[in-house]
């Protein structure tokens, strides 16, 4: 079939998960005899959409180019459009994408669509986080949107009087998402969809009454590109190292419980040190190092190196791409109870999973592990084995997607 991916948001080299996450589904979706096109879209001087140069991609794409000031709803939808109805698919997959989305969705919704959403885009208008002072919002755009969007102007306001935004803040304004009757075109754009694909059953639930196909579809790893080399035998004194990879100097991934997990643990054991790719250096903790910053390649070295590995987050992860990478590594999990975390770690076999911001309750499970070098290789083997059977995106592909096709298609 001809497959059309809409991406709103993505570049290459990825920004984050959601980008990886397109790239692989278009590639394996090629690689399994589909004929794909991704349309991206860019907008001048933005760090954050369309960084992405379309010869350096393996398969074919258009990046399709708005200035801040081109940057309108009606304009966005035309041009894209345009652009998929010369290519003439037969299905389209709407990926990454905010306030936006909807829009680009009822311009196409002409063709069968499959729409992914990476986090809590249809139920947090401020910022897909659906976390707000401290703590999981209870609110829900989609129930209450008159609520959720007073909460949006308000945490919008002070970079739209500055008027320096990042993606978020622009396609709020492009989309004159703090209108009333943007709530209707959300709705509306939902029932344009075919099928919606989601995370984890949360976020399932969280549509339920909006969509009546909605599918727990995971993210996936490459798992025969991360080496699961065995951590180095250490001795009961020898320094064990607990990595936290990913964005750990976002609020939102646990550091300070990861911190003050340590901190409890120094003040009876030193044979430790929590290694975070964070970009303070001047963080310093005699329990705690900080790593710069390297592109993913590099990062996933880190995991070699490492003997358990934290995913400390606070907030509802919609999936946990770290987790997965340490799990294809082979090293155990501890991680955080909460969003998509709790699908993927299995508590007591590939790993813990441990109370959100709970540091004496994550200090007492690391310890767990720093004492006993048979059982981190036992669930660091039992993780690989999850990562290659569930994971790995030839898995993630032929178990989901192709079948999805096979429904859909003509």
């Amino acid at each position: 079939m001809r497959l059309a991916f809409v991406d709103l948001i993505f570049s290459w080299p990825p920004n984050g998960g959601a980008d990886i996450d397109c790239y692989h589904v278009v590639s394996g979706l090629q690689r399994a005899g589909h004929a794909v096109h991704l349309f991206v879209a860019h907008e001048q001087q933005s760090t954050d959409r369309g960084r992405v140069n379309p010869a350096d991609l393996p398969f074919p794409a258009t990046r399709i180019d708005f200035t801040r000031r081109t940057l309108r709803a009606a304009r966005v939808a035309r041009a894209f459009q345009e652009a998929v109805d010369a290519w003439r698919p037969d299905i389209l997959f709407l990926m990454h994408g905010f306030a936006l989305k909807p829009q680009v969705a009822l311009a196409l919704a002409h063709y069968p669509i499959v729409s992914r959403y990476y986090a809590h885009e249809l139920a947090c208008a401020r910022d897909a986080l659906r976390f707000k002072d401290g703590a999981p919002c209870p609110n829900d755009y989609l129930r209450t949107p008159d609520l959720c969007r007073r909460c949006a102007l308000d945490h919008q306001r002070r970079a739209i009087r500055q008027w320096r935004f990042r993606t978020w803040t622009a396609d709020y304004l492009a989309a004159r998402a703090y209108a009333p009757e943007y709530h209707a075109q959300v709705l509306a754009a939902l029932r344009s969809m075919d099928a919606v694909m989601v995370y984890n059953a949360a976020l399932r639930a969280h549509l339920e009454g909006f969509h009546d196909n909605v599918l727990v579809i995971p993210g996936g790893v490459s798992v025969a590109a991360i080496a699961a080399q065995a951590a180095p035998e250490k001795g009961p004194a020898e320094e064990k190292i607990i990595l936290m990879s990913g964005r750990a100097d976002d609020p939102l991934k646990g550091l300070d419980t990861l911190l003050e997990a340590g901190r409890i643990l120094w003040e009876r054991r030193q044979d430790f040190v929590i290694h975070a790719t964070h970009f303070d250096a001047t963080l310093r903790r005699p329990y705690f190092r900080s790593v710069p910053w390297r592109d993913h390649g590099a990062a996933l070295a880190l995991y070699t190196q490492a003997d358990i590995c934290a995913v400390p987050s606070v907030w509802a992860e919609p999936f946990g791409l770290t987790a997965v990478e340490a799990m294809a590594a082979g090293r155990p999990v501890c991680a955080s109870r909460i969003g998509g975390l709790q699908d993927i770690v299995r508590h007591g076999q590939t790993g813990f999973l441990l109370s959100p911001g709970d540091a004496p309750e994550w200090a007492k499970a690391l310890e767990i592990l720093l004492d006993n070098p048979a059982l981190r290789r036992e669930m660091g083997a039992a993780g690989r084995r999850v990562a290659e059977t569930e994971y790995d995106w030839n898995r993630v592909i032929a178990r989901h997607y192709l079948p999805l096709l096979e429904r859909l298609g003509p």
